[in-house]
């Protein structure tokens, strides 16, 4: 039989046996590692470092960006839009504080002395109304005197005539002309006529005192008559 035997074919080697594991007595979960009671700490477990890792590991390019020039335009526009707007804003502070409150105080100044003045004109006006109105009065009452002492003058030298005192009816209308020419523009404004008349008149008196008593006497009542109705119209 070991003849017919082949001598090429190897004769099988005995497989080892598979030892049988016989059953633990002891539970499984005694042969896990135990629980941590506290999460451990980071550092301890050499997670912090990884961040710096992944920084050293991804490239430089994508750790951060380079702004644009869009971006750069618009940083510097804003720059430039903030330094603008201090310097405006200081230009305005200062032109309100220097000049226009300035120039407001002036203005208010001003304008209270204006108000003042204003004021001042309107009772210096008053005074002068009535300055004039009492002026007026003087003038009215001056040329009021006027007339009657030419009317005093021709009632004397009337009676003088009457008593055939010739020299104290001249003494009498020795300064009626005079007189009566102060207040003839007064008695033009009553009456044009008669303050032409009234010198041509007061003449013929004169001249008759001496050659016609008589006429003078008669020239001497129509120019008291004549007086009398300019002295009520001018003056009452």
């Amino acid at each position: 039989m070991e003849e017919n035997q082949n001598p090429e074919v190897q004769p099988e080697e005995p497989v080892e046996s598979q030892p049988v594991i016989e059953n633990d007595p002891t539970p499984v979960e005694s042969a896990l590692p135990p629980r941590p009671e506290t999460p451990p700490d980071a550092d301890a477990m050499g997670l912090a470092a990884v961040p710096e890792a992944m920084d050293e590991i991804l490239p430089e390019t994508e750790q951060k960006k380079e702004p644009t020039k869009f971006q750069l335009f618009v940083r510097k526009a804003l720059i430039w839009l903030g330094v603008a707007a201090v310097f405006f804003l200081a230009g305005f502070v200062t032109f309100y504080f220097t000049l226009y409150r300035s120039k407001a105080d002036t203005l208010d100044q001003t304008q209270a002395q204006l108000t003042q003045a204003e004021s001042d004109i309107q009772e210096l006006e008053g005074q002068l109304a009535d300055a004039n109105t009492q002026v007026d009065a003087l003038t009215t009452a001056d040329n009021q005197r006027a007339l009657l002492s030419v009317m005093v003058d021709i009632y004397a030298a009337r009676l003088a005539l009457v008593q055939e005192d010739t020299v104290s009816a001249k003494a009498a209308l020795s300064d009626t002309a005079d007189t009566l020419g102060e207040i003839s523009d007064v008695i033009a404004g009553f009456d044009t006529g008669l303050a032409n008349a009234l010198p041509n008149r007061l003449n013929l008196i004169i001249t008759n005192i001496d050659r016609d008593p008589e006429t003078a006497i008669a020239d001497c009542d129509q120019m008291l008559k004549d007086l009398s109705q300019a002295e009520t119209a001018l003056f009452h």
